[in-house]
């Protein structure tokens, strides 16, 4: 049997330096974008329901499908920046 390797947990700064770091080439992200550049499959809902209880990603789609933007003044968007919906 293969044993499958878990990634190392990021911690909560960690993430929000990748994400700053991911939406300064990206308008949105899915939640698979974010799987992608956290690598963290199995938790993904969990922390970005944290971020959204948080403020700092908004949902500019539907609720079963959800497009993330920075909230103003996260991830390098300024504090009047206005996502477009």
């Amino acid at each position: 049997m293969k044993r499958v390797k878990h990634s190392a947990k990021l911690s909560e700064i960690e993430i929000d330096m990748r994400l700053k770091e991911y939406f300064s080439d990206h308008q949105i992200m899915q939640r698979s974008d974010f799987q992608g550049i956290t690598m963290v499959r199995s938790t993904a809902m969990i922390h970005i329901r944290r971020l959204r209880q948080e403020g700092k990603p908004q949902n500019i789609g539907i609720p079963s499908q959800p497009i993330y933007v920075p909230a103003p003044g996260f991830y390098g968007k300024s504090r009047d920046y206005q996502p477009v919906k």
